[in-house]
């Protein structure tokens, strides 16, 4: 039985998760920021890509009330984190590095240098999992088999968002409709990379739950996967 898989990400009007800069996201309210950390802290794996591993301190949970319930439901204070990184074309001052507060492993395909695997290995454990790309199956079963995980959450990037429903993975979204307009067809989506040639292919959510907060829009859909 394979891990249950939630994307949870926000994003603007247009579908937008960031600028054509590609800056921080940086739009959304304290109340879906505090969202965020109660959907992380019932998971036991957080899965990032490299872009969006830029933009963390330490992948964990900063609230120690939420790290007291997880302690409480069995789990370990933070979750375990993964990097995926094809490539691993990542800096070499990534903050998340010099944050040992959970076991880090780093995720990359065959295409990645040798040498960057070896430096990289200094911070976590390197994986080779796919020859073109990294391989989101193969991934999942190794967190169900060797870590004991029974939930995976994704917060992004488009990319890996891309390649969790290419793989028919994804049981669950919550997202965030923030009232903003970005607009540039070079700012990333939700979903972005290799997509789905044809529209009978693509993944259909239903809505289970829909809330409106002080400023935005609080949705969850629930996905009837391929890989279960």
């Amino acid at each position: 039985m394979r891990p249950r898989v939630i994307i949870n990400m926000a994003m603007s009007l247009d579908g937008k998760v960031s600028s054509v800069a590609r800056e921080p996201v940086n739009f959304t309210s304290r109340e879906d920021k505090k969202r965020l950390l109660q959907i992380r802290a019932r998971c036991d794996a957080l899965v990032v890509g490299g872009t969006t591993a830029r933009d963390y301190e330490t992948m964990g949970i900063p609230d120690s009330r939420l790290r007291a319930a997880r302690e409480r439901r069995g789990q370990t204070p933070h979750p375990l984190r993964v990097i995926v990184s094809g490539r691993l074309n990542l800096p070499r001052d990534l903050r998340v590095f010099h944050a040992p507060i959970s076991p880090l492993l780093l995720v990359c395909c065959e295409k990645a240098a040798v040498a960057r695997r070896r430096f990289f290995a200094r911070f976590g454990r390197v994986m080779v999992r796919g020859r073109d790309e990294v391989n989101i199956q193969r991934l999942v079963s190794i967190l169900a088999l060797e870590y004991h995980v029974r939930t995976v959450l994704c917060e992004g990037g488009p990319t890996l968002n891309d390649a969790f429903f290419r793989a028919g993975l994804v049981d669950e979204l919550y997202l965030t409709l923030c009232p903003r307009v970005v607009g540039g067809q070079n700012a990333p989506t939700l979903v972005d990379g290799i997509g789905f040639r044809r529209l009978r292919d693509a993944p259909r959510g239903r809505l289970v739950s829909c809330r409106k907060g002080a400023s935005e829009w609080f949705l969850r859909f629930r996905f009837d996967c391929k890989n279960k």
